[in-house]
């Protein structure tokens, strides 16, 4: 995340407890969205991680900064991409677009190992690690698929993996988060193009907490408003 060390914490440490609520609750209400309920949590844990990697840049410490960064950018660059396609799959009740979006899930999978398996594995001089304007730079311009496509066009991309599943899913659950994903990636690439991976995953993160308030409001199994998530989501 942007800013400092201390932003990083204080919203991964809110993230956690809220993501701990909307397990919780899945897990009572409607054990389907437990792929949903994730997403606090995960955003709340790769937030931390980006503290870490403020403090090791206060203290320019290079050796400190490789492991976090490396968590904070498995959430990024591997785990997001496949994750909104793969819940969205699990949560979709049509067949044939919930197969669409499995298929959809697995090609996604291909953002782990053309952008964050090589940094895993690769020599530590692949991975440039700054502070840029009160943001954190994560450079990674050596990436053999550099070699095949541009930063611009990937970059479509990776959105497009992340923000349409919800967008295009038949439970109207996602439209909120879908635009909201898709409006923070294209305000982090005009304003802070230069830390987007970064700054965008904050946006993200404080988005998260609208799943907070799809679990509060979900009804409790057996009530009269317990129906399909469509019309609660239409309500909501």
């Amino acid at each position: 995340m942007c800013f400092s060390a201390e932003a990083s914490f204080a919203a991964g440490f809110a993230l956690v407890p809220a993501g701990i609520y909307c397990l919780w609750s899945a897990a009572m209400k409607k054990p389907s969205f437990l792929g949903l309920a994730v997403v606090p949590l995960a955003f709340g844990i790769q937030q931390i991680s980006e503290g870490f990697v403020w403090h090791a840049l206060d203290q320019d410490d290079s050796e400190q900064m490789r492991g976090p960064a490396l968590v904070y950018l498995f959430f990024a660059l591997a785990f997001w991409p496949f994750w909104f396609p793969f819940l969205t799959a699990v949560m979709e009740p049509q067949l044939l677009r919930k197969w669409i979006f499995v298929v959809f899930s697995v090609l996604a999978s291909v953002w782990f190992w053309v952008l964050f398996y090589p940094l895993a594995v690769g020599p530590e001089s692949l991975l440039k690690i700054q502070s840029v304007h009160h943001s954190i730079q994560y450079d990674y311009p050596g990436l053999a698929v550099y070699t095949y496509i541009d930063r611009a066009p990937l970059r479509v991309l990776y959105f497009l993996t992340v923000a349409l599943p919800p967008l295009l899913g038949s439970e109207t659950w996602g439209r909120i988060p879908g635009l909201v994903l898709g409006a923070s990636a294209l305000l982090a690439v005009l304003v802070f193009d230069y830390a987007f991976v970064s700054v965008w995953c904050f946006f993200a993160a404080v988005m998260s907490i609208y799943c907070c308030v799809v679990f509060h409001r979900l009804p409790a199994p057996g009530t009269a408003l317990d129906e399909p998530t469509k019309t609660h989501a239409n309500a909501s």
